[in-house]
């Protein structure tokens, strides 16, 4: 089992990819707050689980329905990149910590919707958890989601 956050991403495609979001991000800022969509990720890095795949929870079996999820909402990278660029922080360091957050995992439908609706994180992170140091995974251990050890993909 992999019950610790997964490692800073260390592909250069994925770090670029952040670089350019927060670039886009603050322009859109600039310019009227328009444009935030929390499906800009799953186009700007397509496939997304070649990039930033996280592995596969253990109770996924071939027979069990499954569901792709945002280890960190896309809501929750969107807003906190929004709060990072108003309080001026630097680009690299915003696009780092977006890399370092940006992971999709192979979940139950069962496991979605305890997320989803049982305990209310559909598009938040626990309380108290922050994306300077946060744990990746906060939210999949406040639901007893555990994902198996997966080979990174290279890219």
């Amino acid at each position: 089992m992999n019950m610790h956050s997964p490692a800073p991403q260390q592909s250069p495609v994925v770090l670029k990819t952040c670089t350019l979001l927060i670039s886009h991000f603050r322009n859109l800022r600039e310019h009227g707050g328009g444009g935030f969509h929390t499906r800009l990720f799953s186009h700007m890095l397509h496939p997304e689980h070649q990039y930033v795949f996280a592995g596969r929870s253990i109770t996924v079996d071939q027979t069990t329905p499954t569901h792709p999820e945002h280890v960190v909402p896309c809501a929750v990278l969107i807003s906190e990149c929004q709060r990072m660029i108003g309080e001026d922080a630097p680009d690299a360091q915003i696009a780092a910590l977006l890399a370092k957050h940006w992971k999709v995992a192979t979940i139950t439908k069962a496991e979605q919707q305890r997320l989803d609706f049982e305990l209310g994180l559909k598009s938040k992170m626990p309380p108290g958890w922050r994306f300077e140091d946060g744990d990746t995974l906060a939210r999949f251990h406040a639901a007893n989601i555990y994902l198996a050890r997966q080979p990174s993909p290279v890219v």
